[in-house]
């Protein structure tokens, strides 16, 4: 994972501890927009039997971090209970499976329910809820005699699945802003990605 990007959560989150009294408002229930960018850890796993000609039983793994965004939609109902809902896109990262070059991409929407904890001067809060990720690995078919000036078969997986996902963060408000610094976790069919990032929110009070 990315020093600079590590470096800057800590930063804020810091920041976000040692923040005043008065940046730290009421929290009136309301709702809110934002967006975020991080750094994302993309897994998945590609078994050659389900796309080699020669019923392969070799697997590969893939794992790599790339940068990411997501953008958000969240209703705070209470001063401690809310709802958010998020796109958000892991990125695009190459890597190698089978010794050839293959890249991978997983992105989806998400709804959490939000736990606020009662802490002063800032918001410490849980999420936890469901995901719906759309995930693609797509690399060469390893194992083939490949000809001279021909371009190697390909294979492409696409999966789709819902499962669990969860996370924690915090914030802190400047009247309707907000700036949070989040880590986030999910279920996905061949890995689990997970998001480390930080972002803004506007509320609508």
């Amino acid at each position: 994972m990315s020093k600079t990007l590590v470096n800057a959560v800590l930063l804020l989150v810091l920041g976000i501890c040692c923040a005043s009294t008065t940046a730290a408002a009421d929290n009136p229930a309301g709702l809110y927009v934002g967006g975020a960018i991080g750094q994302a850890q993309v897994a998945a796993v590609a078994n050659s039997a389900s796309f080699s000609p020669y019923g392969s039983d070799a697997a590969a793994a893939f794992k790599e971090n790339h940068s990411a965004f997501k953008v958000t939609v969240g209703l705070r109902s209470t001063s401690i209970v809310g709802a958010e809902m998020a796109y958000i896109d892991f990125g695009h990262p190459s890597e190698s499976l089978f010794n050839y070059p293959s890249d991978a991409s997983i992105k989806g929407a998400a709804a959490f329910g939000m736990l606020y904890l009662p802490v002063p001067n800032v918001d410490l809060y849980l999420k936890a809820g469901a995901a719906h990720l759309q995930s693609r690995l797509s690399g060469v078919v390893p194992y083939l005699p490949i000809c001279a000036g021909c371009a190697p078969p390909r294979f492409q997986q696409d999966r789709a699945n819902t499962s669990g996902a969860g996370g924690a963060g915090a914030q802190v408000k400047f009247g309707a802003l907000a700036v949070r610094a989040e880590y986030e976790r999910f279920s996905a069919a061949g890995g689990n990605p997970s998001l480390l990032s930080v972002g803004v929110t506007w509320s609508f009070v």
